[in-house]
């Protein structure tokens, strides 16, 4: 993968192979091409069609929709907080996960409606089920976007500074609970994090970037 903006070179010959059920980090400073790597994975970057990517043994850009990219794979990050709906429920929050949309616009019937609550339950956030996010703490918030990126058990999970902004104790909770859920579900885990403490006990792969040249290691 090679990826330029305005003459300058975000990504220099990017060959990276992840196989099913691997686990790895993603680390590097500001600006390094962490971002830009990501979203040539989630389908969010029309860059990708300008280079050799494949996703679940698949070329893109050929014939696959973003829809059938994002079932694929859960998703949490700073961002999708940032811009996530503050006024929906926790419940609403946690179903959206089953359509890949930021707020629940569908009607669930009872198995959806169990699946949604079993997942509250996990997080110990089934009593708050009908709270407005924005009344949860941060903490509380974050996991509830885990349970909506784990909902449809996708084979694929990214979290991208997914403990950003949260104390050591629900970080802590958070890289558990992930761990957990890696181990035995077997999903694919990419992991982006500045701090290595913060890495899943799973994590033994490691994809480094630094001024958009990669270098790999493995624990």
């Amino acid at each position: 993968v090679n990826v330029s903006y305005e003459g300058k070179q975000i990504l220099k010959n990017i060959n990276w192979e992840v196989r099913k059920g691997e686990h790895w980090s993603v680390a590097g400073p500001n600006g390094a091409g962490k971002s830009t790597l990501l979203s040539l994975l989630t389908g969010d970057n029309p860059r990708a069609y300008a280079n050799e990517i494949y996703l679940f043994n698949r070329r893109r850009g050929s014939g696959e929709s973003i829809w059938d990219i994002k079932k694929r794979i859960g998703y949490v990050s700073p961002e999708l907080h940032l811009h996530f709906d503050p006024l929906a429920t926790t419940f609403q929050a946690v179903a959206s996960g089953l359509f890949d949309t930021i707020g629940l616009f569908r009607q669930l019937n009872a198995e959806t409606e169990a699946l949604v609550m079993q997942w509250l339950k996990f997080f110990e956030l089934d009593k708050k089920a009908h709270r407005q996010l924005n009344m949860l703490s941060a903490g509380e918030q974050r996991l509830a976007l885990l349970a909506r990126a784990l909902i449809k058990n996708p084979p694929v999970l990214i979290l991208d500074e997914p403990c950003q902004g949260l104390d050591e104790i629900t970080t802590a909770r958070f890289r558990q609970s992930v761990n957990e859920i890696c181990l035995l579900s077997g999903a694919t885990l990419l992991y982006v994090s500045h701090y290595q403490q913060e890495w899943p006990e799973c994590i033994d792969k490691h994809l480094s970037l630094n001024k958009g040249a990669a270098s790999i290691t493995y624990s």
